[in-house]
């Protein structure tokens, strides 16, 4: 049996993920496999990287469920980078909650998790397959930033029965990269195939929760915050992946809720993150640009109901692999700055606010998510103990509520990401470091 096995290898994300584990600190500690529709461009993988014989090789086609299963039996953990997910994902997750086995994806469709949740939740919780979705940029960040600031403010809570609780949570985001084919092949073919009435119930608050709670305030031309260590105020416009990404954090908030209301014990109000509103948006330079940018994607969005719109723009983006594209996806960058305010409470009357940083360097889409998506993995296999309760369970689950501190960790061990969390009580200069 191999430790991980990556599906959809010779995509562009596929190669980075493999690139990524062939070289990584610990590759001594795992087994890997890759598989994928062609031969020749798994041959042609192999070659470009260099890989070790030890590497298992698979042909495999994902519309074939027995020949899926049959892959999926013979491994601990999937990382499947096979999109369109709603198109060709359900089968892959079916047949690791069949069997137990573990699964990660880079998915920021929020249909597909929905329709993984409704189908292979109960399913997996009774094999103790953990189904994690979005790993990648859509949407460990926003998940793990909402995640650090809510430790942050249980720590400083003087009252354990009483821990503090979040009111406002807001994510900004500065991403530097290639035009991602994958979210515009993504969007093209939900716009393309999924009926109406069930693209409008996944724009609606915690699509993907077990219970609902405050409503999120509406989209807007602008946005801004101020960030509590330098009084600055930042603006922006919309943000592509908001959705998306908001629906997870709703999703890590309600299964939280949803376990406090089911053992109403002391250890599961602690982790609670408490009543909160969470937003984000695209940071830019002026409230004019805040503005353009998201017209623009209104825009755009109008435009992309049009058939042959859709099919034109479908046409443009990445769609080749290359060493030369390798190193060219090791520029950009990504930096997400989150803003989370406690409620009120007896020991601090005066809201708490938490400013979390996480940055890296490289291309977000491409080279970043598929490094996020690969130690989510190894943080399945080796760092399993470790795991946040609810983890240990399975289930269609998130990246906070799977992996926790212990994805931080690795991230920032392993690949290079700079995350600080800092408590801002009253001032700027009445901080605490985490």
């Amino acid at each position: 049996m191999v430790d991980l096995l990556v599906l959809g290898a010779t995509g562009v994300t596929g190669r980075q993920v493999t690139r990524y584990l062939n070289s990584h600190p610990q590759c001594s500690q795992f087994t890997l496999a890759i598989a994928g529709r062609s031969r020749r461009k798994l041959d042609d993988l192999i070659s470009d990287l260099s890989l070790p014989k030890s590497i298992q090789v698979h042909v495999v086609d994902v519309t074939d469920f027995d020949q899926v299963e049959a892959l999926v039996k013979s491994s601990k953990i999937v990382l499947n980078t096979v999109g369109p997910f709603a198109k060709w994902g359900p089968p892959v997750v079916r047949a690791c909650a069949r069997n137990g086995v573990h699964y990660v994806d880079l998915t920021g469709e929020q249909i597909f998790v929905r329709d993984i949740i409704e189908k292979y939740d109960y399913v997996a919780t009774k094999t103790r397959s953990i189904l994690v979705p979005a790993c990648g940029m859509d949407s460990l960040p926003a998940d793990i930033a909402v995640h650090m600031a809510n430790n942050a403010l249980k720590a400083l809570s003087q009252d354990a029965a009483q821990p503090l609780q979040i009111d406002t949570s807001t994510s900004s985001y500065d991403l530097h990269g290639v035009f991602s084919n994958g979210t515009i092949s993504t969007i093209v073919s939900t716009l393309g195939s999924t009926p109406k009435h069930k693209l409008t119930e996944s724009l609606r608050d915690y699509y993907l929760s077990p219970v609902a709670g405050r409503p999120s305030p509406s989209p807007r031309l602008k946005y801004a915050m101020t960030l509590p260590s330098t009084r600055e105020i930042v603006v922006g416009g919309y943000f592509l992946m908001s959705g998306s990404n908001k629906s997870v954090v709703q999703r890590s908030w309600g299964l939280l809720e949803w376990n406090f209301l089911n053992t109403r014990s002391p250890e599961a109000n602690a982790r609670r993150y408490g009543p909160m509103i969470y937003e984000e948006f695209m940071r830019q330079k002026s409230t004019l640009s805040s503005v353009l940018l998201t017209l623009t994607l209104l825009i755009g969005f109008t435009l992309m109901t049009i058939p042959p719109v859709r099919w034109f723009i479908g046409k443009f983006g990445m769609k080749e692999t290359s060493v030369d594209l390798d190193k060219e996806l090791e520029s950009g960058s990504i930096d997400v700055i989150n803003v989370t305010t406690s409620l009120p409470s007896s020991s601090f009357p005066e809201p708490v606010k938490v400013e979390t940083i996480i940055s890296a360097k490289g291309d977000p889409g491409y080279y970043l998510s598929p490094i996020m998506m690969a130690e989510s993995a190894l943080a399945l296999l080796l760092d399993r103990e470790e795991l946040p309760p609810l983890a240990k369970k399975g289930g269609v689950l998130t990246p906070a509520i799977a992996f926790g501190d212990v994805i931080v960790k690795r991230l920032q061990e392993y690949a290079k990401f700079h995350i600080v969390c800092e408590v801002i009580k009253g001032t700027a200069e009445n901080r605490k470091t985490i």
